[in-house]
This record gives structure tokens, sequence and C-alpha cells, in this order.
């Protein structure tokens, strides 16, 4: 097995190991941290489609307070980066970990629990597959649509959303596709393979993060692409960070911080790390992965930046444009932001 299949069969076993948690709905138990995390599956019946949902809250909310909307990678599931989750909710901010019909782990996970085989030849097939289906990037878009809709209605109900949330206050994040999925919903242009132009911007999302983050289709209009995202981002990735999928190279992992020109943008490249560091449903035990450390500065940097733009926060932006952020990277890594219109 050579170190790309290796990648991606760490990535599934994990997902596997994490699939009895995405059965469990309409439950909540508390988190190592003392949170509690809520799972529910959400119909939308609009488009007949139901979405499994992992809800991280704060210990005490006496307040509404702000929305993390995460959606995880290709083949991935509610399940992804509890690292974050629990974070996030511990500092304040609720969790909606999503997950994707189609593009999520329902269309391995079947074949591999029956036994089939983790190998390159039987399982990048499956994965390139989903990945040519614009259904599945369409889909994703509309369901960052629906979940908005469903927070709003729920914090007008009477169940345990009901009056806890910060309509006015809403981020999104992703790993991989979906970063994909976050980029869209911050504004990215989508292009079908017909050339027609869909545009999927939220405009109740204030401020995104991007682990990972996808590129465009080679040969795209990059300021087309870009070129209508409004609000600021934050994008994370590592020096290893290739697609385990695809032809994404590492360096590849910037093109949407280069480009988008409209809104603040901070960009953090961690060193030595890979493609899975930032999504892990766990850490993984391995020689040679420094996921703890790595994660734990996704952890503060990420919060630092919803802090600065969903709280309003005038210290933790002060961190992040001054030498907090810079010093937290010297030797781990390397950090740079541009302000909208402006040169750093």
């Amino acid at each position: 097995m050579n170190k790309r299949t290796s990648l991606i069969a760490i990535s599934l076993l994990a997902a596997l190991q994490c699939g009895a948690d995405s059965l469990r709905t309409a439950s909540a138990m508390p988190s190592e941290t003392g949170q509690k995390t809520i799972y529910e599956d959400w119909s939308d019946s609009n488009r007949d489609r139901s979405m499994p949902v992992k809800i991280y809250l704060p210990k005490q909310i006496d307040h509404p307070l702000p929305v993390v909307i995460f959606s995880h990678g290709l083949g991935g599931s509610r399940e992804a980066a509890p690292y974050l989750g629990n974070y996030w909710a511990d500092h304040g901010y609720i969790g909606v970990f999503i997950q994707h019909p189609g593009s999520d782990d329902s269309f391995w996970k079947p074949s591999i629990a029956a036994g089939g085989p983790i190998r390159k030849e039987a399982l990048i097939p499956k994965f390139r597959q989903q990945l040519t289906d614009p259904v599945h990037a369409i889909n994703r878009a509309q369901d960052v649509h629906f979940v908005i809709d469903k927070l709003t209605e729920l914090d007008k109900g009477k169940g345990a959303l009901a009056g806890k949330i910060d309509l006015n206050s809403i981020a999104i994040a992703g790993h991989s596709f979906g970063s994909w999925t976050a980029l869209t919903a911050s504004g990215q242009t989508m292009v079908t393979p017909a050339g027609k132009k869909i545009v999927s911007g939220d405009p109740r999302i204030k401020a995104a993060i991007y682990l990972s983050p996808t590129a465009a289709k080679k040969g795209s209009d990059l300021n087309v692409v870009y070129g209508d995202i409004k609000i600021p981002g934050m994008h994370f990735t590592g020096t290893k960070d290739v697609s385990p999928v695809n032809d994404t190279t590492a360096e590849d992992r910037r093109i949407a911080y280069d480009h988008i020109s409209k809104s603040d943008q901070y960009l953090v490249i961690l060193d030595n790390a890979d493609h899975m560091v930032f999504g892990a449903g766990r850490r993984r035990i391995a020689p040679g992965h420094d996921d703890a450390n790595q994660q734990a500065i996704v952890q503060e940097v990420s919060t630092k930046f919803l802090d600065a733009y969903i709280k309003h926060d005038k210290t933790a932006l002060e961190w992040l444009r001054g030498s907090g952020a810079k010093t937290e990277l010297t030797g781990k890594g390397t950090y740079e932001f541009k302000l909208a219109n402006a040169s750093t």
C-alpha cells in the first residue's frame, strides 16, 4: 500500500470508527469538556432530502450566541473535526456540523463495512466519481441555505435552540470539499460543465474559515470565480496538503486566498501538515503526525478570527494583524494577511 492509499485508508477507518455516533438522533450527551452535543436529522421537504447534523452547545447559554456551520470533506460525515466543534463551543459558539447526503460516507461505507477492499484501485474511482457529479456541488450549496433557514425556525420555536441563536452572527467553515461549500456560501461563482455560472452566496453569512481550500477548475478566470466574495476569510493549509483524490498540490491551496480581494483574508500554512490533520474525526495514532499541536494552532487562530469578525472583538483583531498570530506560528509555519483592496 503506497503513501497516498494509506492516507485514504486511515481517513476511511477513522470515519468507520465514528460511524456508530452518526446513528444517534435527537439525543443530547455531554462532551469531554462539558458541553452538550445534540444529534438530529433535519428534513428539507422542498428537496425531499434528510440531513443529519451534530450540534455543539456551550455549557451555559444565557443569551443568543453566534453560530459556526461546518461542512465536511468528500466521503465524510457530521463527525468531522470534533476538535473544532468542542473548542468553539467552549469559547461561546454554537457549532452546527452538517452531513451532506450523497457526498458523505454513504457512497463508500457500505462496501467497506461488508468487507470490501481498502485499496487504491477500489476506493479512488468511488471518490472521483462523486467529484465529477455536479449534483453534489449544487446540493451542498443548497444545504447551507436550508440549514440557516432551519436555524431561523428553531430559534423561534420551543426546542433546545429556542432563543439561543444570534442570527446576525453566522459563520461558515469547511474542510476540503467542505471548503468548496464554504467558498460557495461566501459568494464563489460556480461554473457547471455546460458553462452556466451559478452564484450561491448567502448574505446571512458574515465570515468564513477554509480548511484545505479547494482550487478552482483549471483554466477558470479566477477573478470571476472569486470576485463576488465580500466577507472576511481565514485559510488553513499545510506544506504537505496534497489531495488524496485528485491532482491538487499544496501550492494550489492558496489560490483562493491570492485571488479574493474585496474582503480581509488571512492565510496559515503549517509546516509538514497534511490533508487529514485539518478535518480528522479524531487524532491519528501514527508516527510522524503532529496532529495535536497542529490542531491546537487551528483552534486558537480560527477562534481569534471568529472573535474578531463575528463578535467584533478589537483585541482579537489586533492579535490577528499584530505580532500575536505571527509569534504563534514562529517555527511552526507561515502567516500572511491582506486587507480589502490594500496590501499588508
